[in-house]
């Protein structure tokens, strides 16, 4: 057979590494169908992220197992990214990854509950492992995806409200 087309097993210095986990959380005044309706659909991606200016789902898989497709202008440059749908229980949980991040443990997990005044608390979470020579600016990452996160609710409630 052709080098070419060999495969050789390469193991990510990852896969060995802490996984943390950041996330952010608001009440918002709107049923959690109406929060999911904003936030399960690619087509929306363009309300909730700012380069998005186009996302749609690849066909025949909804839910577990579904593909997201977003293109996406950044500092001028187009650029393409899919979703997977890792997890799901509607109107209450999504656990998803991009395909082809360099962190093998990249996950988003979005969650909506029903607060015990009646709304509804949206939280979006990140799981994430530092490269190996980044260990000491831990820090810097959290704060960098908390950012991220309180960004994405804050739209959302923004959004709906």
């Amino acid at each position: 057979m052709s080098p070419w087309f060999k495969r050789s097993a390469v193991t990510s210095p990852l896969t060995e590494a802490p996984v943390y986990f950041v996330s952010a959380s608001t009440a918002i005044r709107a049923s959690p169908e109406l929060i999911w309706d904003l936030i399960k659909p690619a087509e929306k991606g363009p309300l909730l992220s700012p380069d998005v200016v186009c996302g749609f789902r690849a066909p025949d898989v909804e839910g577990l197992g579904e593909i997201q497709v977003f293109i996406s202008v950044r500092a001028g440059v187009e650029n393409v990214s899919a979703v997977e749908v890792m997890e799901e229980i509607p109107c209450e949980l999504a656990i998803t990854r991009y395909m082809g991040d360099e962190d093998p443990a990249a996950r988003f997990q979005y969650a909506v509950h029903t607060a015990d005044d009646g709304t509804s608390v949206f939280e979006i979470g990140k799981y994430f492992t530092l490269p190996p020579d980044e260990s000491e600016n831990l820090d810097r990452y959290e704060r960098n995806y908390e950012l991220l996160c309180q960004q994405y609710v804050e739209r959302v409630k923004t959004l709906l409200e």
